[in-house]
């Protein structure tokens, strides 16, 4: 002891975890063992520094910081650092002997309740010394296995940390252990599409997340760094990785996602620094249905249409005019041109065989049809995996340093437009896809009567029928009316292939008789 130095002394408690603070190395226990050994050696207990959920792995805690720093304030006072045992002091034998040299060298000893042969003796240093060299091994072991034991949990599917914001962590052994936080994960999924959407800048969603009432599990409104990470984070797409192995591939995981694949993956192209445009504004108007479909006869420019007063103000009928400056030749009723469509529509008359053999006809267009999509979509998929692929590789390498932040934000932002244009063309080929199955079955019901099923059908449904109908359009003249120059596309098909099977009695039977 230094000159003018007091005997009391300090207590140092630790847990890792919650789980341990309440069994049997809980913080309690802890203290009550320190202050017994004070109580008999006379040590005033003058502090106490308690650590929760800190690994003593590192001296960088929290509470152990504030009591070396107490130490050294109080150096004339502190004579004593009480802890259960050594390993509640640390489990990294540098560390725990540097700190302990630390103390020393202000005349602070370092005490352990348990280990009681722990002094400043030859063999009481020896005993500190192998003491602390078993606690990091005990720690390193520990590590190894669980870092096993987290492999295998994610490898299975499960996310074994605690959850992010937008979940919360749910007990048992199989199935997935985290699921949708009530509270947050509507938010989560907001802030997701919000930035899909490519109209909202990142810090307005944060805003807009923010003041809807999205904080974090400890009730803290989001920082922009936690918000950035959120959105990079594939576990919100269902997705499970091993951030301490690169070459880990991710798996799918077992929990709900609160994305979908879709929208995490056109988050992302925006945070690339790719811009994307919003959703195109629809060009068909249910209550102008032939706009577009028939053109101007004089000089070919597709017709449009409307109601004075705008589209609200139907009173007036409407009508269709040509749109070309200079020309506006076709100026028509909505009531006039739409008749006449119908007309046209009625005369349309397949043959009756033709008919009572259509299901054959279509199967047939359908299987030509699909199994040319089926090959394409193989196509597009596999490519798609492989730029998938890609930008993970890519990540990987920035993150390892392989490579440089700018070389990647390059690199990303090349494979994110490629990934785009896949994506692209798989939407085109479903929508064909769904369009043609849709009205193979459509016309099944309604072959014999073309003009009623237009008139039944539902606004999308009409476009669809005169699209497959007249795939060219229509042209229409004030003086003639409609004019339909080539057959009918529906009809040109099922001819073609009645052709083959003799089950037409006559091609004429498909073609539509003009006015005169």
């Amino acid at each position: 002891m230094k000159k003018g130095q007091e005997n009391e002394a300090v207590l140092y408690v630790r847990v890792s975890t919650d789980e341990q603070a309440n069994g049997s190395l809980n913080l309690s226990n802890q203290e009550r063992r320190c202050r017994e050994l004070c109580k008999q050696r006379g040590w005033p207990v003058v502090e106490v520094f308690i650590d929760r959920g800190e690994s003593a792995r590192s001296a960088d805690r929290p509470e152990f910081q504030q009591m070396l720093t107490f130490c050294r304030e109080h150096r004339r006072q502190v004579r004593y650092v009480v802890v259960q045992d050594l390993s509640r002091f640390a489990r990294n034998l540098q560390d725990q002997a540097q700190t302990m040299a630390e103390l020393l060298h202000i005349g602070i000893l370092v005490r352990s309740a348990n280990e009681t042969n722990v002094d400043e003796s030859a063999s009481g240093k020896l005993a500190a010394n192998i003491v602390g060299g078993f606690n990091e091994y005990f720690s390193h072991s520990l590590s190894e296995k669980m870092k096993d034991r987290t492999r295998d949990a994610v490898a299975s599917g499960r996310f074994p940390w605690r959850a992010p914001v937008g979940y919360i962590n749910v007990g048992g052994k199989e199935g997935p252990n985290i699921k949708p936080d009530p509270k947050r994960a509507l938010l989560i999924r907001r802030a997701f599409e919000l930035l899909a959407t490519g109209r909202h800048k990142k810090t307005d969603v944060l805003k807009i997340v923010t003041d809807e009432g999205l904080t974090t599990a400890s009730g803290k409104p989001l920082s922009p760094q936690t918000l950035q990470a959120v959105l990079r984070n594939p576990l919100y797409a269902g997705w499970v990785t091993l951030p301490s192995d690169e070459s880990f591939e991710p798996v799918r995981g077992l929990h709900e996602p609160l994305i979908s694949q879709d929208t995490f993956d056109r988050v992302q192209a925006i945070l690339d620094g790719r811009k994307l445009t919003a959703a195109p504004k629809r060009k068909f108007n249910p209550a102008i249905p032939l706009k577009c479909l028939i053109k101007c006869e004089a000089c070919g420019t597709p017709i449009t249409g409307g109601f004075s007063g705008g589209r609200g103000n139907k009173k007036n009928g409407g009508r269709y005019w040509c749109r070309k400056s200079g020309c506006r030749a076709v100026k028509v009723s909505k009531v006039q041109l739409e008749t006449e469509f119908l007309g046209l529509l009625r005369r349309l008359k397949p043959d009756s065989q033709a008919v009572s053999q259509f299901p054959k006809i279509a199967a047939k267009i359908w299987a030509e049809k699909q199994g040319d999509a089926e090959k394409e979509t193989k196509k597009l998929v596999a490519r798609m995996e492989e730029q998938r692929k890609l930008k993970r590789e890519l990540l990987k390498a920035m993150l390892s340093g392989k490579v440089s932040h700018s070389d990647y934000e390059d690199a990303n932002t090349e494979c994110s437009a490629e990934l785009a244009v896949t994506e692209q063309e798989l939407q085109a080929i479903s929508c064909k896809r769904g369009t043609l199955d849709a009205f193979v079955r459509f016309a099944e019901l309604h072959l014999t009567d073309i003009a009623h099923a237009w008139e039944i059908a539902e606004p999308e449904q009409r476009q669809r029928v005169q699209n497959l109908l007249f795939e060219s359009g229509l042209h229409y003249s004030p003086d003639t009316g409609i004019l339909n120059r080539s057959k009918s596309s529906l009809f040109s098909m099922l001819e073609a292939v009645a052709d083959e099977k003799g089950l037409l009695a006559s091609p004429t039977g498909f073609e539509p008789v003009l006015s005169p």
